[in-house]
């Protein structure tokens, strides 16, 4: 899936509405408008009135989803240190992506680097074929190549991975992030057909 469709998970709130959640009487809705704003307070409060912390909300994420595509890295912290035994990460929203594929995505390095702590596998494969470090090539800005780095440092995820015939460097040189496109060579990544060439000599 190409990198505007994906965009289509990021589901940021307008201010009124998010307002409107965080003064909700339903404390799960509380929760999400926390998972969104970083209000680690709010979150907290919101649990501890019973909020379900995997409640799929709006585009079908859970707050933890929620909250790693708004960057509210106090969030994914909060929930992964106090809330681990119950938080599922496991489970994607509408069209089946989950954390560790929207860190990559949006390019949050300090919450994918919480979430491999926790057990995430940071090669996981969405059934588009694609891993969280062929979304996070995708991006142009620095924190996409901050959070490449972060894939790529506990030797876990292939630097020359195919995704769609893609490898990450093959994803990085069509964002056009030269940042991005020198770490990945400087770890060995290769393009898809400098790699065929090499197995047909």
């Amino acid at each position: 899936m190409q990198p505007v469709l994906f965009s289509l998970l990021v589901l940021l709130a307008a201010g009124p509405q998010l307002q409107a959640a965080a003064a909700s009487s339903d404390p799960t809705a509380r929760l999400e408008a926390a998972a969104r704003s970083n209000d680690v307070a709010a979150a907290q409060q919101a649990i501890q009135d019973g909020a379900d912390v995997n409640a799929q909300g709006g585009g079908g994420q859970t707050p933890i989803m929620a909250a790693t595509l708004s960057g509210s890295t106090d969030i994914v912290r909060f929930l992964l240190d106090e809330h681990s035994s119950r938080v599922d990460t496991s489970i994607g929203e509408k069209d089946g992506y989950t954390p560790m594929h929207g860190a990559g995505f949006q390019g949050r390095a300090d919450i994918a680097r919480l979430l491999i702590a926790a057990g995430l596998n940071p090669s996981d494969r969405h059934r588009d074929g694609f891993t969280p470090i062929h979304r996070a090539c995708w991006g142009r800005q620095q924190r996409h190549t901050d959070t490449v780095r972060v894939l790529l440092e506990d030797g876990k995820v292939d630097v020359n991975e195919l995704a769609n015939g893609n490898t990450p460097l093959d994803s990085a040189l069509g964002s056009g992030n030269e940042a991005t496109v020198a770490l990945i060579r400087s770890k060995g990544g290769r393009t898809a057909g400098d790699i065929a060439m090499d197995r047909e000599l």
